[in-house]
């Protein structure tokens, strides 16, 4: 009993104490935070004209002069604080000019030689920090770094990294290849940090599309639609018959963003079996305004498939006045009962969308345009009108 009492004495001492100490440390850590904030604060004050100076010189045409004192290297990672989100809105002579100072002042440098610290987290923010900054010169070592590491969260940030930095294609198409075949990354993802290099990669994406790789051909995809021109790859055409159901969507919204195809083509896929395709194309006639195939529209709002017609109403909608008749037509139940509901849902949407945009004779217009449009299949007496 007494040898008992006594370890639970000893136990309720190890806790105190414990207690006492994990204290202390929680104390200690918010103490130094608050004191970091402060030093930082102070730092920034000192600044203050500085960074002034800046934003009123940023648009001059004469080069940023650095600071006069040499900055110590909690002076430097302030002063990029401010530094390297400025660099991430801008573009152009003013990024540049941005860059230029940043290695004049020695960020550069700084982080290069915190791209050595045996600290993980270190070496990791100092790789962020070299792509904000475009240092050519890194490149082969973040690639090191990315082959080093594990396959987590902080990839992406590394391979961003290479991407923003690296001068040369090949090095881009390296980095999505072992991307690919080293993790489980989403193809979107892996274009959105090859987009990130300022480099023409339309070859480097061509060439995905040719590889037996379905991730690839995905990704060659995504990343031609930043970079659309008239001439399409044939390999592009081929891939709108491929069996992978993302594979063909990205195709054909290649093509629309091209304009590579014909109204034979347009007919052919709003009347194709997969309702995301027939869909995707009712959607695409609305938001680019193509009212030449206005009446290509007018058995989709019919379609089987809820989303297909709702997407159908919507585009006609917003198709002119001959859009709005086949609207008119639907919910008059002319071209029979399928699709009645959802036209005469957007008739009274157009209606009142219009009602609240009158500013202009034009705008008048065109309201008085509808509304006869809408007597024209309702009559005057229709509550709808009244109510509007």
């Amino acid at each position: 009993m007494f040898i008992n009492l006594q370890a639970a004495y000893w136990m309720i001492a190890v806790l105190i104490t414990l207690m006492i100490i994990l204290m202390g440390i929680t104390l200690g850590i918010k103490v130094n935070k608050k004191l970091s904030a402060k030093k930082e604060n102070d730092c920034l004050d000192d600044f203050h004209s500085y960074l002034y100076y800046l934003q009123v010189q940023l648009d001059n045409q004469a080069m940023l002069r650095p600071p006069k004192k040499t900055l110590s290297s909690f002076e430097k990672k302030v002063l990029q604080n401010t530094l390297l989100p400025w660099i991430e809105r801008l573009k152009g002579v003013h990024r540049e000019k941005l860059l230029t100072l940043c290695e004049d002042i020695g960020l550069n440098h700084y982080n290069k030689r915190r791209l050595q610290s045996p600290w993980s987290m270190v070496r990791l923010d100092a790789a962020y920090n070299l792509g904000i900054l475009r240092d050519q010169e890194v490149t082969s070592q973040l690639m090191s770094l990315l082959y080093r590491s594990n396959f987590d969260s902080s990839v992406y940030i590394i391979a961003r990294s290479i991407a923003q930095t690296s001068d040369n294609p090949g090095e881009i198409k390296d980095l999505v290849l072992y991307l690919v075949n080293n993790g489980k990354q989403h193809p979107h993802l892996i274009a959105d940090i090859s987009k990130e290099s300022s480099l023409d990669l339309r070859p480097v994406y061509i060439q995905f599309l040719y590889e037996d790789n379905s991730k690839l051909n995905k990704i060659g995809l995504i990343g031609l639609q930043e970079q659309v021109n008239e001439e399409i790859p044939e390999i592009v055409h081929s891939s709108i018959k491929s069996e992978d159901k993302e594979i063909r969507m990205l195709a054909l919204q290649l093509c629309m963003s091209a304009m590579a195809l014909t109204e034979k083509d347009v007919k052919y896929y709003l009347q194709f079996p997969d309702w995301e395709i027939r869909n995707l194309f009712a959607d695409w006639i609305g938001y680019s305004g193509l009212i030449q195939y206005t009446e290509l529209l007018k058995e989709r709002i019919q379609d089987s498939n809820w989303i297909v017609s709702r997407t159908t109403a919507k585009s006609l909608a917003q198709l002119g006045e001959h859009g709005f008749e086949i609207l008119c037509q639907t919910a008059a139940g002319v071209h029979g009962e399928r699709g009645r509901e959802t036209a005469e849902e957007y008739l009274k949407e157009k209606l009142k969308q219009t009602i609240d945009n009158l500013s202009q004779v034009e705008d008048i217009t065109e309201y008085n345009q509808k509304v006869f449009m809408y007597q024209k299949y309702f009559g005057k007496s229709y509550d709808l009108i009244n109510a509007l």
